[in-house]
């Protein structure tokens, strides 16, 4: 399902599906729900195209959150991938994201911010 809607999403903005980004789409379809870090990513799309670099990852997964389909945030120093975009929790523990949705948490904050929730994480011990 996220798949498809990030191909049509790059196809009504006019990016080319060149193979790479073809890859990194079908990559964040596979383990996506993991929230994989960029060198995880990187490392899986070697695989295939092993001259690919860093900025090239980085600069596709800028696209794919400009179009909305990813947010990304930090997690022990890693630029982690996020493809729920919808305001949720994520719980953070041993290195483990698990995404929780709550939205009466999520409205809390909002009124207690005043300001849109996009994402939060918990680190749990």
């Amino acid at each position: 399902m996220w798949k498809e809607k990030a191909l049509k999403r790059l196809k009504e903005h006019n990016y080319k599906l060149t193979p790479q980004r073809l890859k990194l789409v079908e990559i964040l379809d596979r383990i996506g729900s993991e929230h994989p870090s960029l060198k995880d990513i990187l490392s899986e799309i070697k695989g295939e195209f092993p001259t690919m670099s860093f900025s090239t990852l980085y600069s596709n997964v800028l696209t794919l959150k400009e179009l909305g389909l990813i947010e990304l945030f930090s997690l022990d120093g890693e630029t982690r991938v996020e493809l729920n975009t919808e305001p949720h929790i994520n719980l953070i523990s041993g290195g483990k994201v698990i995404d929780f949705n709550d939205p009466e948490i999520i409205e809390r904050i909002r009124e207690k911010t005043g300001r849109r929730v996009k994402l939060v994480n918990v680190l749990l011990e």
